[in-house]
């Protein structure tokens, strides 16, 4: 009897793997983006006040930021492989320790650390250089934009799962219930993985430090980094300061949540678009686009009256161009280094892009205490967000 050939359709492995990144970035920045239900029941369960819970939750911020481009690094000396296992590992052990962590010291090291460090090595760029070279450049670009709506996704269907298991579970139970999810995700990083060589192996290792001084002393790699600093800018006032300045301008706390809402939502598309775009045009066109509209629809805002209409219309435009530059800046950064160096160099990038935030959020707070308004971290944003569409004009997208 002869033995039956099973091959798998190249349609249906390009879902598979487009699904399974899909599925690996939800969970990770899913979980990252709903520390804050569990605050409450940690202080309950762990007997520790809300300010040390509250700057355990920012060191993880940061180091969330930090680990991105050293886990890029630990791609490139092992494999991208090792690294989204690592990560899957150290958040599975994060969540199951932060029940048990009654002292802040404890506390710190499994929430502060260990599950940040986690959601680190599941960044966008090590999924994407996982993925890019099984899927090719062109159809990397246009997936690559479901895979960052797909962190809003996760979000959304973490919220309430959270919500109802920490009603009847408690903390404890939450959390081994988050982990179950991390567990199955461990064979399904090796199926995206598969058929990698180990960097040594493949005789493939990088010196990591010139690695890193000849990409900075490449003008486009340069220009993308200052351009993602500015959107790490746009996003932490949305993030921080929009939801409370809708409810200035007189509109109730259920419609500034709806808004709100609604931008979330519009991200998704946005991202989804943005992928879509940048797999048939120059991505530093859709980058210079998107900084470009940004500046000139918030300007319009800031002159229109502030009606539930205009507001609404804002939220949306907002969550079109808002996560919608994580594509093009990852694809450049991929055409021009390659998809080995990506995790690394789109990692230092998103570094760049946490620095902005920081900035934003900061100076954001001293224009409103002084001035009782938000125009003038807006006017900082416009003048930021002209600039970067004017330098992605001059990005070279070919290889180093």
């Amino acid at each position: 009897m002869k033995k039956i050939k099973t091959v798998t359709s190249p349609t249906f492995q390009i879902f598979a793997i487009a699904a399974t990144a899909c599925l690996l970035y939800a969970v990770s920045a899913g979980l990252r983006s709903n520390y804050g239900l569990l605050i409450e029941a940690i202080l309950k369960n762990n007997n520790i006040n809300y300010s040390s819970v509250s700057f355990i939750l920012a060191a993880g911020q940061l180091v969330f930021g930090i680990t991105q481009p050293v886990f890029g690094v630990i791609a490139l000396k092992k494999t991208n492989r090792f690294v989204l296992i690592t990560g899957l590992m150290l958040m599975i052990t994060g969540s199951l320790l932060t029940p048990l962590s009654k002292s802040g010291v404890l506390l710190f090291l499994s929430l502060g650390i260990i599950l940040p460090a986690g959601t680190g090595a599941i960044s966008f760029g090590v999924i994407m250089g996982t993925v890019t070279p099984r899927l090719g450049r062109q159809k990397a670009a246009t997936i690559s934009g479901i895979v960052s709506a797909s962190s809003g996704i996760g979000s959304t269907v973490l919220s309430p799962i959270i919500q109802n298991t920490l009603a009847q579970s408690g903390l404890m139970g939450t959390m081994f219930i988050l982990s179950l999810p991390m567990l199955l995700l461990v064979p399904l990083s090796l199926y995206i993985a598969h058929g990698e060589q180990d960097s040594a192996q493949n005789g493939n290792t990088i010196p990591i430090f010139q690695m890193i001084q000849e990409a900075f002393q490449n003008p486009s790699y340069r220009f993308i980094s200052i351009g993602f600093f500015t959107c790490g800018f746009h996003m932490a006032i949305i993030e921080t300061h929009v939801y409370s300045q809708f409810i200035s301008y007189g509109i109730s706390n259920q419609l500034a949540a709806l808004a709100f809402s609604i931008y979330g939502l519009a991200t998704m598309f946005g991202c989804i678009i943005s992928g879509i775009v940048s797999a048939k045009l120059k991505m530093k066109w859709v980058l210079s686009f998107l900084y470009g509209f940004r500046a000139l629809f918030i300007m319009a805002f800031l002159f229109l009256p502030k009606t539930l209409i205009t507001v609404f219309a804002f939220a949306i435009l907002l969550g079109l161009s808002s996560a919608a530059t994580v594509t093009p800046t990852s694809g450049i950064t991929e055409k021009m280094f390659g998809a080995a160096r990506l995790a690394t160099l789109f990692g230092i990038c998103f570094f760049m892009h946490q620095i902005g935030s920081f900035f934003s959020a900061w100076f954001g707070g001293i224009c409103v205490e002084k001035t009782g308004s938000y125009t003038m971290i807006w006017i900082a944003d416009i003048a930021l967000c002209f600039f970067a569409s004017v330098i992605c004009t001059r990005i070279d997208e070919r290889r180093n």
